[in-house]
């Protein structure tokens, strides 16, 4: 016979439908979460894939016409440009979604960690304006970097990953800039602090105060971003910041009174020293 008292037995059963109801509220909530997952990775993939078909498309279709004599002279540089600009996009898509993917499975950036090289900041950028300017002029669409002023060091970084942080907001500033303006890109050195930081600029979608922050989470995308690009996967920034996050820098963006948006990217100069295996450009004796 138990010794247990009648009210002591109620109470333990009482306690043991909560804990039990608990359970089972998390166990609810986690199946649903799952399925979110399910659901938001799927149209992701979908997103992609569009996003990568329309550059590979119009890609075949200019070869097509290249091959078959169709098109001037004149008329095949500017048929050649556009191939040179599709492809770039599909090359930054394609890196995106490998980023993603390591990232949708669970996996830290910092899986993909290289070594740490000096960086020259201003040469990337002027490497990358140049690689998206055939993309802009689709647009009518100029970017330009202006050259900083007095020394600037280069930034001890994962290169591959700094270019796309900087491919990225390029990229999204195209993409959201109206037709006929100027996307400006510079770079400054804080020698006080030891820190680069460098700036994009465009004039297009203004950013509202409480959309500053949000357009770096996960999936996010303003309305006046929907309705100006409908097929974007609001990955792209989220990207950037675990990168920038990764090199112990920050990033962020505003829009200011003329109606200009600023994303800005600060990186330390010699802080991630020690602190990964730095790349040594000299040759193996």
């Amino acid at each position: 016979m138990s010794s247990r008292q009648p009210n002591e037995s109620a109470r333990f059963d009482r306690q043991s439908d909560a804990e039990r109801d608990r359970l089972e509220q998390e166990n609810r909530a986690l199946r649903e979460t799952m399925k979110q997952n399910d659901r938001d990775r799927v149209e992701y993939l979908q997103n992609v894939s569009h996003q990568l078909v329309s550059p590979l498309n119009a890609i075949k279709w200019h070869i097509e016409n290249l091959t078959n004599n169709r098109v001037t002279v004149e008329r095949g540089k500017k048929v050649l440009r556009s191939i040179y600009s599709q492809a770039t996009l599909a090359i930054h898509l394609a890196k995106n979604f490998a980023l993603m993917s390591n990232l949708e499975g669970d996996y830290a950036l910092r899986a993909l960690r290289e070594a740490l090289e000096p960086v020259e900041v201003e040469r990337l950028l002027v490497n990358l304006a140049d690689d998206y300017q055939p993309l802009a002029w689709d647009q009518d669409i100029t970017i330009g970097v202006e050259r900083g002023v007095g020394v600037m060091p280069d930034v001890l970084a994962m290169k591959a990953l700094i270019s796309q942080v900087f491919s990225n907001i390029i990229e999204n500033a195209v993409k959201y800039s109206r037709r006929g303006t100027t996307i400006r890109i510079w770079t400054e050195f804080n020698s006080r602090l030891d820190e680069v930081s460098a700036f994009v600029a465009n004039t297009g979608i203004r950013l509202r105060p409480e959309d500053c922050n949000r357009i770096f989470e996960r999936g996010f995308r303003s309305q006046e971003a929907q309705n100006a690009y409908p097929a974007g996967t609001g990955f792209g920034l989220y990207i950037a910041q675990k990168i920038v996050d990764l090199h112990e820098g920050c990033i962020d963006a505003s829009t200011d009174k003329s109606g200009e948006t600023v994303f800005r990217v600060t990186l330390t100069v010699r802080g991630l020293e020690g602190k990964a295996r730095q790349w040594d450009k000299r040759p193996s004796s």
